[in-house]
């Protein structure tokens, strides 16, 4: 395994800049998600690291060596794609080991490559078997495994589950966890999928129009977002947001709107708020709850249940302003009807009206 460096880099593909001075640190035996919508330029990074993309400006380094220039073979990287890729007239096993034998590996080498990462992989059983014997997932297998037999200083991952079914994507998520702590190798993973980037991800880098809004642990990047995209970029639903602004009150700080007051004298300001500035209380679902109209922060009609099992979704419409609310399923509040609701203040986010960054 090795570290990954990158530092200003700029990728620029005909006349649109891709990655605009983009830098970027990725420790020995991390698991780094690149998350956020598509067109972001997540893939555009990746596809550098692994070398099909030529750097506009800038520099990237695997372990102490600069790869910039370096071809795809050179660059100690195994790589799986969002398609499978396989060879239809191979079995597993030699769909496995060919880029080794290409590459002149030993025969018992290759033997003992393929039979370590089919065990790994639960492939064993299936290596006499051609691709179009397999199911999506065991296929998916198949090329993580080609990847692994190379034993790269780091692993690339381009979206490798968004063509599976969504039980075969949680399986498969749960077993590239489990192959990261056995492995502890370096993984870079591309997603759009924010469950498969909080469950798998060491840190998480949260990219928006080629460049990095926030980089950090999942429970930091959800609970403490940088900024207002980032914020409503995670979760499902996502945050909450409600227009307003901080007045001073005894001491402390109030946000005050027409859908809500709420004390926030004990928020983690970064720096002293302005007297009846202008901000955006951000509150996830979870932290909201349903109470008495009777002195809660906010009252509001409910227009919508989404039931989900254990768990519901209730919609509200507080004066114009939509915000959910995940409770349980239990709590069945009639359609139309007004309810109050309270939010925990101790877990709210709060954001510049103007600049959208975390105050």
């Amino acid at each position: 395994m090795a570290s990954v460096r990158i530092d200003s880099l700029d990728i620029v593909l005909g006349n649109v800049a891709i990655l605009k001075n983009l830098s970027l640190e990725v420790a020995e035996g991390e698991f780094l998600v690149l998350l956020g919508p598509s067109g972001c330029g997540k893939s555009t990074l990746l596809h550098t690291l692994a070398g099909f993309n030529e750097a506009s400006a800038g520099s990237v380094r695997i372990g102490e060596r600069d790869v910039t220039w370096a071809d795809p073979k050179d660059r100690g990287i195994g790589m799986v794609f969002q398609s499978y890729a396989l060879y239809p007239t191979m079995n597993v096993e030699r769909n496995m080991s060919f880029g080794l034998r290409v590459a002149g590996v030993a025969r018992d080498e290759i033997e003992r490559r393929v039979n370590r990462a089919a065990q790994m992989l639960h492939l064993t059983e299936l290596l006499k078997r051609r691709p179009s014997q397999l199911s999506g997932g065991q296929r998916q297998r198949v090329a993580i495994g080609r990847a692994l037999v190379r034993d790269a200083a780091v692993f690339l991952f381009d979206e490798p589950l968004s063509n599976l079914d969504a039980k075969l994507r949680a399986e498969l998520r749960r077993e590239l966890k489990q192959l990261h702590q056995d492995l502890g190798a370096t993984m870079i993973y591309v997603t759009h999928d924010q469950v498969e980037a909080m469950t798998l991800a060491s840190r998480i880098a949260v990219m928006q129009n080629g460049r990095i809004q926030q980089i950090d642990t999942p429970q930091r990047v959800y609970g403490t977002p940088a900024n207002k995209f980032v914020a409503g970029f995670l979760g499902a639903p996502s945050m909450n947001f409600v227009d307003g602004r901080l007045e001073a009150a005894n001491g402390g700080w109030r946000f005050v709107a027409p859908t809500l007051q709420a004390d926030v004298s004990g928020y983690a300001f970064a720096s002293a708020p302005q007297n009846g500035q202008a901000a955006a209380l951000g509150v996830r679902p979870e932290d909201l709850r349903l109470t008495a109209p009777e002195g809660a922060s906010g009252q509001a009609k409910v227009v919508l249940v989404e039931p989900m099992g254990a768990r519901q979704i209730v919609w509200l419409d507080a004066q114009g302003v939509s915000l959910a609310i995940d409770t349980d399923a239990g709590i069945a509040p009639e359609l139309a009807s007004v309810t109050g609701f309270t939010l925990a203040s101790q877990k709210v986010s709060l954001f510049d009206a103007a600049t959208q960054v975390r105050l």
